[in-house]
C-alpha cells in the first residue's frame, strides 16, 4: 500500500467512523514555497503546509522549520494548516470553531491582524476593527467576538497573556533570528518569572547572545 493509497483509505474511514487524525506539529526541511503554502520534506516525504503569508515572507527555501498544525479533512483531500506558535494555533482553532470561519478564512485572520490586536478588538468589542479584515463582514464579526470573548477574558484573568511568546518570537524573527533560535530562547524563559513580552524579548536576547 503506497503513500497516496493510505491517505484515501485514512479518508475513507474518517468518513465512516468519524477517526480523529491529529498531527499537532511537524518539522523538517523547506524545499519549496509558493503565494500560499510551503512544503516540508521528512525522511523523502514531501508535506504541503498552508502558513499565514508573514512567516510565508519570512521562510527561506533549505531552512529547518518547525510549525504547530492542524490537518483538516474535506471530501477527499486532507489539508494541513501550519503556524509558527502554539498560541496561534490555539486561535486557529477557536476560530474555526465558528460557524461560517473555515481553515482559510481563520489562516487569512491570523495573517492580516496580530494576536493581541485580535485580542483587544475582541475584548473591547471592535466590529469595526475586524471588518477591515478582508471577507470578514459585520455578521461574522459578531459571531467572532461573541464566541470568544469568554475565552480572551478568562485567559486575562487568569494571567496568562497567550500573546506574549508569539509578539517575542515575531520580534526576534523581524531582529533576523531564524523561527528555531527564537522559540529556543523564548522556552527558556519560566512563563511564571516573565510576564511583559518585552521583558521577555531582553532575556531571549541575552540568552541567544551567549549561545
Amino acid at each position: 500500500m503506497n503513500i497516496i493509497t493510505d491517505i484515501r483509505h485514512l479518508v475513507k474511514l474518517n468518513k465512516i467512523f468519524k477517526i480523529r487524525i491529529m498531527i499537532s506539529s511537524i518539522e523538517g526541511t523547506i524545499s519549496d514555497k509558493n503565494q500560499e503554502s510551503i512544503q516540508i520534506v521528512i525522511n523523502g516525504l514531501g508535506y504541503k503546509i498552508f502558513i499565514t503569508k508573514p512567516l510565508l515572507d519570512k521562510v527561506k527555501i533549505g531552512q529547518n522549520i518547525k510549525l504547530f498544525t492542524k490537518l483538516q479533512i474535506k471530501d477527499d483531500s486532507l489539508n494541513l494548516y501550519g503556524l509558527a506558535s502554539q498560541s496561534e494555533m490555539e486561535y486557529f482553532k477557536h476560530l474555526t470553531s465558528i460557524s461560517g470561519i473555515g481553515a482559510k478564512s481563520a489562516l487569512n485572520i491570523l495573517s492580516l491582524v496580530s494576536l493581541k490586536k485580535l485580542q483587544n478588538a475582541i475584548l473591547n468589542k471592535e466590529v469595526e476593527a475586524l471588518t477591515k479584515i478582508s471577507g470578514i463582514g459585520k455578521k461574522t464579526a459578531g459571531r467572532i467576538i461573541l464566541e470568544l470573548k469568554g475565552i480572551v477574558e478568562k485567559n486575562s484573568s487568569l494571567g496568562h497573556d497567550i500573546t506574549n511568546d508569539a509578539l517575542a518570537i515575531d520580534a526576534l524573527l523581524g531582529m533576523g533570528y531564524s523561527i528555531q533560535q527564537a522559540r529556543k530562547a523564548i522556552q527558556q524563559i519560566s512563563s511564571s518569572e516573565i510576564v511583559r513580552a518585552e521583558e521577555k524579548i531582553k532575556k531571549a536576547l541575552k540568552f541567544l547572545s551567549s549561545m
